[in-house]
């Protein structure tokens, strides 16, 4: 994932290059940094961490549908109970509404956002150097099975225009996942990343 990633990166790199000149209506991003685990899942798990990769396609000077897969990573916080392991993931696929609030030619341009998708969930098994395995094999039988499910997320953040076809961007926004019985894993992903174009 992580390689097809990279390459996808270089690949537009070199094709904004060469038409920087030329207005496009689409825009890719590129990002990860932090997520912040919220409400019930923020008892059990650490703050963990995220990537994403995007594409957008200008509807109007200011609106845009923004298309996107993201990973994020959160580990379990339960080394009191002597047990490691038991990282749960999030595959998400989405979309998003972006509207910009900046001025065309203010270098800041700050902007909202929200949408929806579907996230497969996966959660490891735990392990422990103290526990018998038929604790151990307990506890790991009454894992939930990978699933997927719907998540919406809404958000905000700003971009900083840095060159004739890319810019920084920083957002952050809430995640609401869907989960058994009604709960929901909720966190809160703060991103670094690239904008081209």
């Amino acid at each position: 994932m992580k390689k097809t990633l990279l390459t996808l990166g270089i690949v537009l790199v070199f094709a904004f290059g060469a038409n920087a000149g030329v207005p496009s209506p689409f825009s890719f991003y590129a990002g990860g940094a932090v997520s912040l685990p919220s409400s019930d899942f923020g008892t059990s798990y650490k703050t963990g961490w995220h990537g994403m990769a995007a594409g957008g396609y200008k509807i109007a000077p200011k609106f845009q549908l923004i298309g996107k897969i993201e990973m994020h990573n959160f580990s379990s916080d339960l080394s009191a109970l002597s047990l490691d392991g038991g990282d749960t993931k999030f595959t998400m696929f989405g979309a998003d509404a972006r509207y910009s609030l900046g001025l065309p030619a203010a270098p800041i341009a700050p902007f909202v956002f929200g949408g929806f998708g579907m996230a497969h969930i996966t959660i490891s098994e735990f392990s422990s150097s103290t526990l018998s395995t038929a604790v151990l094999d307990l506890i790991n039988t009454d894992l939930p099975a990978s699933a997927n499910k719907m998540y919406w997320n809404i958000g905000t953040g700003f971009e900083i225009k840095s060159g004739p076809a890319w810019s920084f961007f920083v957002q952050g926004r809430y995640v609401n996942v869907s989960a058994e019985g009604g709960d929901s894993f909720a966190f809160i992903p703060v991103t670094i990343g690239v904008k081209f174009f």
